[in-house]
């Protein structure tokens, strides 16, 4: 009856009326309420599949114990065979006056020191740049770095010293002894004792450094070229450490000095590190030394 009305309604292109609507709804409604009460109702009324129970799977495993051959093993001195009385392997000496090296590397720059573990070299090879220390391989090649000079380091080429120049200076044969025997490292006890005390104080009370190394400017046509360095009230400091007369400081930790700025900055950082290196132009060549305080 409500579908004859609605064509009706359609075949005389009359609107249906809103009771109309709402009669074709409510059928709707009905047999969709309908279909979903018969499925829950088959669903309770249907058995449900029997499922099988779970078994956890059952592997065999052989017990018995195996005899690992560690005779056999410990035959093959994986780890090198022990010697009692070995031999000391000798050291080689390093030459200092070694002939300049063949291989295309660039000594960039070095940081020079009395303690072996602290000095450095920034090499580069084939374009790329890297430090290295004391006895490390350079990279792509089968030269090691034997010793870190203030113009120079050598290096052990296939068990060959040979030298590599820092960048833009000549080979020369070395006129001064290394850093590590320029300084005093083996001073009398009362000079020992002495020192300590500098440090220490210096520690306690940053500014007190330039009591023991006085710094001057040193200008150039209205520029800052750097400071020069001169021992002050006790030179026990300024001589243990490598520094000369005269020296022109030109940086601290790799930063210059021709920047008034850059001096506040770094006597901040300065008042509590417990050592730095100043880098200082004499005869010409830059050279790194490194102070401790500790």
């Amino acid at each position: 009856m409500f579908a004859s009305k609605w064509f009706a309604a359609a075949a005389t292109k009359r609107p249906l009326s809103l009771q109309s609507v709402t009669r074709i709804l409510t059928c709707l409604l009905v047999v969709i309420f309908a279909w979903v009460a018969g499925r829950l109702v088959w669903s309770i009324v249907e058995p449900a599949p029997a499922v099988a129970r779970w078994q956890p799977l059952i592997v065999s495993v052989n017990t018995s114990q195996q005899q690992l051959p560690v005779n056999e093993i410990l035959s093959l001195n994986l780890f090198g065979r022990y010697q009692a009385n070995a031999a000391p392997v000798a050291v080689k000496p390093v030459k200092q006056d070694a002939p300049q090296t063949q291989l295309r590397l660039t000594l960039v720059g070095v940081v020079a020191s009395s303690t072996p573990s602290k000095a450095l070299a920034v090499v580069t090879n084939n374009g790329k740049q890297n430090t290295y220390g004391i006895n490390e391989v350079i990279d792509n090649t089968r030269a090691t770095l034997i010793a870190v000079y203030n113009d120079r380091v050598i290096i052990r080429n296939n068990g060959r010293d040979e030298t590599l120049m820092l960048e833009g200076l000549k080979f020369t044969k070395p006129s001064v002894a290394p850093v590590s025997s320029q300084r005093n490292t083996s001073p009398s006890n009362s000079n020992a004792a002495e020192l300590a005390k500098i440090k220490q104080e210096i520690l306690s009370e940053p500014q007190t450094l330039f009591s023991y190394i006085r710094l001057s400017q040193v200008k150039k046509d209205g520029q800052i070229e750097g400071y020069r360095v001169n021992p002050g009230k006790n030179r026990i400091l300024f001589d243990q450490v490598g520094l000369k007369a005269n020296d022109l400081a030109v940086s601290i930790n790799g930063n210059s000095l021709t920047d008034p700025a850059i001096m506040a900055k770094l006597w901040g950082e300065l008042s509590s590190a417990s050592d730095f290196t100043l880098t200082v132009e004499r005869d010409g060549q830059l050279h790194d030394i490194h102070i401790e305080l500790q």
